[in-house]
C-alpha cells in the first residue's frame, strides 16, 4: 500500500509539473516603466498597454504613454500618447478593444466622461461621444462592435458604428470598484466582489452564475480562452493582501476550478490582453510597480510537438539496458528517477536515441521523463528485472 501511494504521488507530481510548464511563459517586458491601474486592449492581432500611474514615493505620477505589442516579434513599439484629460494622462480608465479600433475614456483624473477612439492604422486619437456618466475604476467588456460598462446597477451600451450610447436593462446588483470582466460566445461576464453574473445582449438579460470561489475580492484581471473564462491575481479585502491564484470558469457547467497559479509576482491592478488564442497580463503592483509581461495558454502543451505513439522505451522489462527512441524528435532529454523520486541520471541526445545502461541499479520500477526545450512532455516508467 505504501509503495502504491508513493507511485501515485510521484505521478501526480509530474502531471502538475507538466501543466505548470505549459501555461505561463514570460515575454518581453512592457516597453516602459512599471505602473498600475493602467489599461490594456487588443485591436486585431496587436495588443496595447498605456496610461496608469505610480505613487510609491508619495508623489502621484500620472502617465499618458501608449505602447503596441506585436506577439509575432515579441516586441514593443511606442505609439501616439493618449490625448484625454487635456493630454495629462489618466488611470483607472474605461477601455474597449474591437476589431479595428480601441476606445478609452473616463478615469480618476479630469471630467470622468470624455471618451476617445484610437485608430492604429493612422496612429491617431479622436474624440467620440462622451459616456453617459462619469466612470472610473470600473472594467467594461466588448462584444463585437459594441462596448458595455456599468455605473451602480445601470448598464450602458456603446455602438461604435454609430457612435452612440444606449441604456440597457438594469442589473440585479450594484457594480463594485475594480471589478473584473470577460466575454465568452457573445455574452459578458462580470465579477463584482464574490458575485458573478452573465449578461446576454441578444435578449438584454442578466443571469446569476456560480459565485467566484477564490480569494480575490477586487483588482484582478479577467480574460477568456477556448470558451472558458479566467480570473487571475488581485487582492483579498486589503490592498496588501495580493495573491497569484488563477481560476477557470466553464459556462457549460457553471463551475469554477483552480488552474495553474500565475508565475509572476502576486499583484493587483494588472492589465490583460487577448490576441488570437493567447492571453497576456502585465504591469500592476504589490507596493512595487511591475513592468513584466506574461503569456497564458491554458491548452499549451509541448506534447503536441511530441508524438507518444512514435516514442519507444524498450526492452521493458529490461535486464542490462533500456533504450529511448523518438521518430519525430531528434533532440530531447531523458531524466530517470527511482521509486522514491530521487533523480539518478539525465541523458541527452541530438540523434533521436538514448541508451541507458543499468550498471549497479537494483531490480525494480523506475520513472522517467522526456524533456524537450527544457519542458517535460512525457512521463512513464520501466522495470529492471
Amino acid at each position: 500500500m505504501k509503495l502504491i501511494k508513493i507511485i501515485l504521488l510521484f505521478l501526480a507530481f509530474f502531471y502538475t509539473e507538466n501543466i505548470i510548464a505549459s501555461s505561463w511563459i514570460q515575454r518581453a517586458d512592457f516597453g516602459s516603466i512599471g505602473r498600475h491601474r493602467a489599461m490594456g486592449i487588443s485591436i486585431g492581432n496587436k495588443g496595447y498597454i498605456g496610461l496608469g500611474h505610480y505613487n510609491g514615493t508619495g508623489q502621484n505620477i500620472v502617465l499618458k504613454d501608449w505602447w503596441q505589442y506585436d506577439p509575432s516579434t515579441n516586441s514593443w513599439t511606442q505609439k501616439a500618447d493618449y490625448i484625454g484629460n487635456n493630454g495629462n494622462g489618466n488611470y483607472g480608465v474605461l477601455s474597449f478593444g474591437m476589431e479595428n479600433f480601441g476606445f478609452v475614456g473616463g478615469g480618476q483624473q479630469g471630467p470622468g466622461n470624455e471618451f476617445y477612439k484610437y485608430d492604429p492604422i493612422n496612429n491617431v486619437w479622436t474624440s467620440v461621444a462622451n459616456t453617459p456618466t462619469s466612470t472610473m475604476n470600473r472594467e467594461g467588456f466588448a462584444i463585437g462592435k459594441k462596448g458595455y460598462y456599468m455605473s451602480g446597477n445601470n448598464l450602458y451600451e456603446y455602438n461604435s458604428e454609430i457612435d452612440n450610447w444606449t441604456e440597457k436593462n438594469s442589473a440585479p446588483f450594484n457594480i463594485s470598484v475594480w471589478n473584473t470582466t470577460f466575454t465568452i460566445d457573445g455574452k459578458g461576464y462580470v465579477k463584482t466582489s464574490s458575485g458573478f453574473w452573465e449578461y446576454k445582449p441578444s435578449i438584454d438579460q442578466w443571469t446569476a452564475r456560480a459565485n467566484f470561489p477564490g480569494l480575490t475580492t477586487s483588482g484582478a484581471v479577467g480574460f477568456s480562452q477556448n470558451n472558458k473564462g479566467y480570473i487571475v491575481s488581485g487582492y483579498a479585502g486589503s490592498l496588501s493582501n495580493v495573491n497569484s491564484e488563477t481560476w477557470e470558469f466553464n459556462p457549460a457547467t457553471n463551475t469554477w476550478q483552480p488552474h495553474t497559479e500565475f508565475f509572476g509576482t502576486s499583484r493587483r491592478f494588472a492589465v490583460r490582453l487577448t490576441i488570437g488564442n493567447k492571453a497576456y497580463i502585465g504591469t500592476g503592483t504589490n507596493g512595487t510597480n511591475f513592468n513584466d509581461f506574461w503569456e497564458f495558454d491554458a491548452l499549451a502543451n509541448l506534447e503536441e510537438m511530441f508524438d507518444q505513439k512514435r516514442f519507444k522505451c524498450y526492452p521493458n522489462p529490461a535486464k542490462e539496458y533500456i533504450k529511448f527512441e523518438s521518430e519525430n524528435l531528434n533532440q530531447f532529454d531523458v531524466i530517470i528517477y527511482d521509486i522514491k523520486g530521487k533523480m539518478i541520471n539525465k541523458k541527452s541526445t541530438i540523434n533521436n536515441k538514448i541508451k541507458f545502461n543499468r550498471e549497479n541499479l537494483k531490480a525494480g520500477v523506475y520513472f522517467y521523463c522526456v524533456a524537450f526545450k527544457n519542458e517535460i512532455v512525457y512521463k512513464d516508467k520501466f522495470i529492471f528485472k
